[in-house]
């Protein structure tokens, strides 16, 4: 088995174990995510109402600032492996614990839900790829970080073709139920590979000798290093610039399919299938993703995204229906978990060790959340004054920029590499 995985996989005898406890982690993490997912969408637009899709992007925004900014604390005090365990225990339980809530008949659990589903979807996975770059160095993690990838997408598609199934057998409202088992069971896998990797536990006594530190404080020490450095600028544009442009696409998505579907049975059931198709695709794509690094490289892997972008506005620009929609949200989705997230990942890997639990929290945390922030206010600045379909000009224009930062990282790529190696010591 164990020569299998090398020929194949490129995975050596001293990296199974752990290659196959972390893609288990993040297989359960994508069919809970999933699960919540078809369960919350479904149910804010046909119990709460489209029309209020802009101030919850809002809210979800402006939440995730002050959220972002405790996790950015808790992950310098703590290990990656003990905060995502205790993180998989919080969300099963919250969500469970608003099951209860949804017989009293509050109307207002549903926008609640959705930005929980929202939060804990973007927290679980920052927090996972923290540790997994914490696991894996560099060189690793061009071989490895696909398959955990293919792995998520295998939960995906577990999740998303089970809630048709699932709804049916157990109802649509105890899908949060099955979010709280298989979350924990997450949790658990954890704590079991916490124990079976010695590596887990040196990280958490290095990283709890370092302080928190406070958002203003994190501007300070990073600005000096932006400056410095030319690959963190870059990485600062082609993690901002997508942020922005996620709540454009997200919204025009969801405005669509909720005029196109009148059911909450309808709804659920396309956004299964949708997903698990969509996560069909992803599977495919990811068989070939060592072969783009290899043949094209990391700068060239890193404009397949935002180039497809253009495309998908110009699509719904064009044709404002359910086939553009399909096709915006499945293009970017695919080419965002399969492509750009493993590559950017990379690349944040190349950053010097003893910069890296600074600039990580700060791009996955701080610029995260100033571009949701951007955007959501974009979409609700729109609100009923501009249809929908025309925020793709505005969307478009922020691509424009994200390609342009791609090809000049295509660039100076080789430069980057070598000023890398021959400042290491000193700065980025």
């Amino acid at each position: 088995m164990q020569d299998l995985l090398a020929k194949w996989f490129k995975i050596y005898k001293d990296e199974v174990g752990l290659f196959f406890w972390s893609t288990l982690v993040f297989f359960l993490i994508h069919v809970a995510d999933v699960l919540f997912n078809n369960f919350s969408e479904t149910a804010f637009l046909k119990r709460y109402g489209v029309e209020y899709l802009p101030m919850v992007y809002m809210v979800n925004s402006v939440l995730t600032f002050f959220i972002m900014a405790i996790v950015t604390a808790v992950t310098s005090a703590m290990s990656g492996g003990r905060f995502l365990g205790y993180l998989l225990i919080f969300c099963g339980v919250s969500v469970g614990a608003m099951r209860l809530l949804i017989p009293l008949g509050f109307e207002l659990i549903y926008p609640v839900l959705f930005v929980m589903k929202t939060q804990y979807e973007v927290l679980l996975g920052l927090v996972f790829w923290d540790l997994a770059n914490d696991l894996f160095n560099t060189r690793q993690s061009k071989r490895i970080f696909p398959l955990i990838t293919a792995g998520g997408v295998l939960g995906g598609m577990v999740g998303s073709f089970g809630t048709p199934w699932l709804a049916k057998v157990i109802s649509l409202d105890n899908l949060m139920w099955a979010y709280l088992v298989v979350s924990g069971l997450g949790a658990i896998i954890v704590k079991v590979m916490g124990r079976r990797f010695p590596a887990i536990l040196i990280t958490e006594k290095r990283t709890k000798k370092k302080g928190k530190r406070s958002f203003l404080d994190e501007f300070k020490k990073v600005g000096p290093l932006i400056r410095e450095s030319q690959l963190l600028r870059i990485l600062v544009l082609i993690t901002l610039l997508p942020n922005v442009v996620i709540p454009i696409i997200n919204y025009q998505f969801n405005f669509v399919v909720d005029e196109t579907f009148a059911t909450e049975g309808k709804l659920i059931a396309f956004f299964a299938y949708f997903r698990g198709v969509m996560n069909i695709i992803s599977l495919v794509i990811l068989l070939f993703v060592g072969k783009i690094y290899g043949k094209w490289g990391l700068p060239v892997a890193l404009m397949f995204h935002p180039a497809n972008y253009l495309i998908a506005f110009g699509a719904i620009l064009l044709r404002f229906d359910i086939f553009s929609a399909i096709y915006a949200r499945i293009t970017t989705t695919v080419l965002r978990t399969t492509i750009n997230n493993p590559a950017r990942a990379v690349l944040v890997g190349l950053i010097p060790a003893m910069y890296r639990s600074l600039v990580r929290p700060f791009l996955r945390g701080t610029v995260v959340r100033i571009g949701t922030l951007a955007g959501s206010g974009l979409v609700m600045l729109s609100g009923h004054w501009v249809h929908p379909r025309y925020l793709s000009v505005v969307a478009g224009l922020f691509v424009t920029v994200w390609i342009l930062s791609s090809i000049h990282l295509k660039r100076t790529y080789s430069k980057i590499l070598l000023d890398l190696i021959s400042v290491v010591a000193v700065y980025l």
